[in-house]
């Protein structure tokens, strides 16, 4: 699955000398493969997590737009052509996502490709944590992934951080990768279930049983996680009203009041005055 999706991304693009660095970040201890000598192999000491993998990466790293990128994705043809194209064009933009035209929300229907881009932050729809592109200077204003996350719901905080700081998240449309269906995330839940077995150990607000949060039962990991989110973004009907009000009045989309908006304690002060039990 590596040797295939590292083969796509060298046929993608007519790289020049130099113009592309590839670092694989392995979780397997005991690998025995060995891969073009483009690619460098590193090998953490550490048990795999999404985030604490990405920033070790950035580390090793020097190029100005880092792509982040699963192994089980394909890359097209000129899919990072595109993405330069609109950086381009629009010099302000620092974060792109490309697509997948066989995901429902991302079909020619949801995103029609005669506009070059759209800008949005809606989770498997203008974004997908399997492979996106941030210029690195996003990095001297967010700081590093947040490492709590160490995979499910990484996605959640990546969006709604560059929400806090009033970033953009560009989904270019003539940007396109395939994503092979979470392959590897399957074959690790065939052999390793995560099932909830203490429930009082995992206890949810009767609000939330109410509202049908039945599948926090089924992975204690989804449920860690979305406690994670909770406790540092709030309370999510909030944010999501946080999030219609900004998209109806866009010129208050600037970092002083995003900041405000998408505190933590100005959430529950909200929560509280809403009437929306937490």
């Amino acid at each position: 699955m590596n040797c295939r999706c590292l083969d796509s991304l060298f046929d993608s693009e007519q790289w020049e000398y130099g113009q592309l660095q590839v670092l694989l970040m392995e979780s397997n201890k005991q690998n025995p493969y060995t891969y073009d000598e483009r690619v460098k192999v590193l090998i953490p000491n550490e048990n795999f997590n999404f985030h604490r993998f990405f920033n070790i990466g950035l580390s090793h790293t020097d190029g100005e737009f880092v792509a982040f990128c699963n192994n089980d994705i394909i890359f097209t043809k000129g899919w990072f052509a595109a993405i330069m194209q609109v950086k381009k064009e629009h010099e302000e933009f620092m974060c792109f996502s490309p697509l997948d035209r066989g995901y429902p929300m991302m079909g020619e229907e949801t995103l029609p490709s005669n506009k070059s881009y759209y800008i949005g932050w809606e989770n498997k729809k203008h974004f997908a944590a399997w492979c996106f592109v941030w210029e690195r200077k996003v990095f001297d204003i967010i700081g590093l992934f947040d490492e709590t996350f160490d995979f499910y719901s990484a996605d959640d905080d990546e969006l709604q951080t560059l929400r806090y700081y009033a970033i953009p998240n560009v989904l270019v449309t003539h940007s396109e990768v395939k994503h092979l269906s979470q392959v590897v995330t399957k074959k690790e839940d065939l052999f390793n279930p995560h099932k909830i077995e203490d429930r009082e150990q995992y206890p949810l607000t009767e609000e939330e049983i109410r509202r049908g949060y039945s599948w926090l039962w089924d992975d204690d990991r989804f449920y860690v996680a979305y406690q994670r989110m909770k406790a540092k973004w709030g309370n999510e009907h909030v944010i999501k009203r946080v999030h219609h009000f900004l998209e109806r009045h866009t010129r208050l989309f600037v970092y002083p009041v995003t900041r405000f908006l998408y505190n933590r304690k100005v959430n529950e002060i909200m929560r509280v005055l809403m009437g929306i039990k937490n």
